[in-house]
């Protein structure tokens, strides 16, 4: 990301962020009351058989992995490496580092490393029990899991699960250790995200387990950043999300400066409606990643992440100013870090802007593929997002034959997805292009269709939740099968969308506004 581009969003953030800072270390605890205040990261020990120097990286780095800092905590063990020759936990760790269980499936670079550290491991020798345990773990994600899968998608399905299992198992082994127990929480949670399907109601089984499990050890261990993390994504759905909410408060406390520290909390807020706080902690998390740019890029990851929660916060307090500077701050975005949830989130940020305001025509000429740094062909679930506010803008502003050709390239997109064995991706992006389809076909006049299109569309949608990687849908299908029963007078069925959208995500203006515009029908 370029230099200037980070100056110039710096200065737009310091009247804000100024005054928010001045509020937030005010009510902060001090050193004294609070004693993760003398830790950046909060507080790991997990003692290993390495010098005193390998054991102090070896713990930094361990607790940026609990963060989900997985670049910054690299360094760290590799750090211990290097103190250490002879330290096979710090191989461990920078096997750790080389896949994101929760995130997207491994890329082949990752996998590679990830293999050379475990071998690594595996030829120092751990030098206890336990050791030997967390590397054979950590081996199960990369050692061939069977059964072997086709499709990067099902493929990181077989690792997790096997990872989950053999964590699980080293839990069982180490009932008391905080660290085995984390880990395999994140198991379950991770494992979990694989299963999405719409043929599959959520039980929230997994979930439950896992959190139930985190606030059994944080009464022992207040301040370790995994108990905290892993908490908050095991409850981030819309029938547990009440459950963390004490939790996302406290871990700006535990991790002040730690960019995803900062911007977790929001995951929670999100769900319970509650958009000033999601657009201060972002606030907080995207000056922490410009801080930290210029050392290390991947932190522009999570500068694109914060963005687009801050436009999704924005939008629903309707405060079209700081939605437009967060729109010119991800439109000065040049270069980032190129995983599929920063794409994801950049191409999201700009397409609600548009279509959570109603701005049909200027949707429909939202530039696409920006920035075009990014091979956007590598990332089909993203890029689609471009081609669903084209294509509803296009729809609603009469251009049907620009939002066929969105459409056209939406079902490309999704028909690359299934190539992947990438369901979840799949369906979510159907049911973008199914939406653009059935407002196409209420343009054209063919108005029962297009209801019946558009209903099943939100279904589709409905059926599979939200991932950790996006604060809400682009703009939820439930609430245009709404605006279409308006649009035929019928009121008491809109009302029926846009509360049923309400109850998946509490608190959305758009609903808000769409019934009271039924209620004015009545």
């Amino acid at each position: 990301m370029k230099l200037k581009s980070f100056i110039f969003n710096k200065i737009i953030q310091y009247n804000t962020l100024a005054v928010s800072a001045a509020l937030i270390v005010s009510g902060c605890n001090t050193a004294e009351d609070n004693p993760s205040r003398e830790h950046k990261h909060g507080v790991v020990n997990f003692p290993i058989s390495c010098n005193s120097q390998a054991q102090e990286e070896f713990e930094t780095g361990l607790a940026h992995l609990h963060h989900m800092m997985y670049e910054q905590a690299r360094p760290r063990f590799e750090a211990a490496a290097a103190a250490d020759p002879n330290c096979a936990m710090a191989h461990w760790g920078i096997a750790m580092t080389s896949f994101q269980p929760l995130w997207h499936p491994t890329s082949e670079e990752g996998l590679e490393r990830g293999k050379a550290a475990i071998r690594k491991a595996q030829e120092i020798g751990a030098k206890t029990e336990r050791e030997a345990d967390y590397i054979a773990a950590a081996e199960a994600f990369f050692i061939n899991p069977k059964p072997p899968r086709e499709g990067r998608a099902r493929d990181h399905e077989a690792r997790v699960k096997a990872w989950m299992e053999a964590q699980r198992k080293l839990h069982e082994a180490y009932p008391d250790d905080v660290d085995a127990a984390a880990f395999y929480a994140l198991g379950e949670i991770s494992y979990a995200m694989t299963q999405f399907s719409p043929d599959k109601e959520r039980d929230y089984s997994r979930e439950k387990r896992a959190g139930a499990l985190m606030e059994r050890f944080l009464e022992d261990h207040p301040q370790h950043p995994g108990l905290y993390h892993y908490l908050i994504h095991a409850y981030d759905s819309p029938k547990l999300a009440h459950k963390a909410l004490d939790t996302a408060r406290k871990y700006d406390q535990l991790a002040p400066d730690t960019v995803h520290a900062l911007h977790m909390p929001s995951h929670i807020f999100v769900r319970l409606g509650y958009w000033e706080e999601t657009a201060e902690w972002n606030e907080r998390s995207a000056d922490a990643a410009l801080r930290e740019i210029e050392d290390d890029p991947h932190a522009s990851g999570h500068y694109a992440h914060a963005l687009d929660y801050m436009m999704y916060a924005y939008l629903q307090l309707g405060d079209k100013e700081k939605a437009r500077q967060t729109l010119k701050r991800v439109q000065q975005v040049e270069e980032m870090w190129p995983a599929s949830f920063t794409t994801y989130n950049i191409a999201a940020a700009q397409a609600r802007y548009y279509l959570e305001q109603q701005k049909w025509e200027e949707a429909a000429k939202l530039k696409l593929r920006r920035p075009e740094t990014i091979d956007w062909e590598k990332f089909p679930a993203a890029e689609a997002l471009f081609y669903y506010a084209r294509g509803i803008g296009a729809a609603r502003s009469g251009n049907l034959k620009e939002a066929e050709a969105a459409r056209d390239r939406i079902m490309e997109l999704v028909s690359n997805l299934r190539g992947e064995d990438d369901a979840y991706w799949a369906y979510m992006t159907e049911a973008l292009g199914k939406a653009v389809s059935a407002w196409i076909l209420y343009e054209k006049g063919n108005t029962q269709e297009a209801l019946a299109l558009m209903n099943d569309a939100a279904n589709l949608e409905e059926s599979m939740d939200k991932h950790p990687t996006s604060p809400g849908e682009i703009l939820p299908v439930r609430e245009l099968y709404g605006d279409l029963l308006l649009k035929e007078n019928r009121p008491e069925e809109a009302k029926k969308a846009y509360e049923t959208s309400l109850k998946r995500t509490p608190n959305r203006r758009y609903a808000l506004d769409g019934l009271e515009r039924a209620n004015t029908l009545q």
